[in-house]
């Protein structure tokens, strides 16, 4: 195996995906954007209110996580050879 001198582009060790990091951004605000509904949706005690969300908000949410989710899988370059990539 050759040594990487330095004027040399260095390549990937192993084989897989390798994101962009706008794209890495995206992905772990759409995380976080997760939690956040999923803290909204957790049912509450009987002393708290119970939260009103109209369903078209809830699904523009929905769609709105799904196209970046979307954006971030189209970033994703993969590494390897042959077939197995997007």
């Amino acid at each position: 195996m050759r040594k990487h001198t330095g004027s040399e582009p260095s390549r990937p060790t192993s084989i897989g995906y390798l994101l962009p990091e706008d794209a890495h951004l995206a992905l772990t605000q759409t995380r976080d954007q997760l939690r956040l509904l999923a803290l909204l949706a957790d049912p509450r005690g009987s002393d708290e209110p119970d939260l009103m969300l109209r369903p078209g908000a809830l699904a523009e949410c929905f769609w709105r996580l799904a196209g970046d989710l979307d954006e971030v899988a189209e970033a994703a370059a993969w590494t390897g050879k042959g077939g197995g990539g997007n």
